[in-house]
């Protein structure tokens, strides 16, 4: 192979930049400030949060709509329970005291989505409260 100054290196194109929709901007911020978080920051152009907490640690790159160990770490330190209803229903329902929320899915949608859904949702009510 023989390279001089007119060959040239392909290069993939970027991945598109996204922005948090408004209303899961909101559930982020409640469901982080549920697990302590005292600042929740965008990460500008990305999909996801970084959580900052009063000890100065941070949690980067978080989004429980999206990344579902972040989903899980919300239901296990919140001490969430989490039921679904697959059969009859096509539903999933998490909870903890009574902050209950429930997501159904279709054909056209995912169960695990749902689920991550139902669980941010719970854990933004928890989150109200430490507001």
């Amino acid at each position: 192979m023989n390279l001089n100054d007119d060959d040239t290196v392909d290069e993939l194109p970027a991945r598109q930049r996204q922005v948090i929709p408004a209303a899961d901007r909101e559930l982020l911020e409640l469901a982080g400030r549920a697990l302590g978080a005292v600042r929740v920051e965008d990460v500008e152009g990305e999909n996801w949060v970084d959580l900052h907490f009063v000890d100065g640690t941070v949690l980067p790159g978080w989004n429980p709509l999206l990344f579902y160990g972040d989903t899980f770490e919300l239901q296990v330190q919140l001490h969430m329970t989490v039921r679904a209803d697959a059969e009859e229903h096509r539903s999933v329902a998490a909870w903890r005291d009574d902050d209950r929320c429930t997501e159904h899915w279709d054909q056209h949608t995912d169960a695990r989505a749902a689920t991550a859904r139902a669980i941010t949702r719970a854990a933004a009510e928890v989150g109200k409260q430490h507001s």
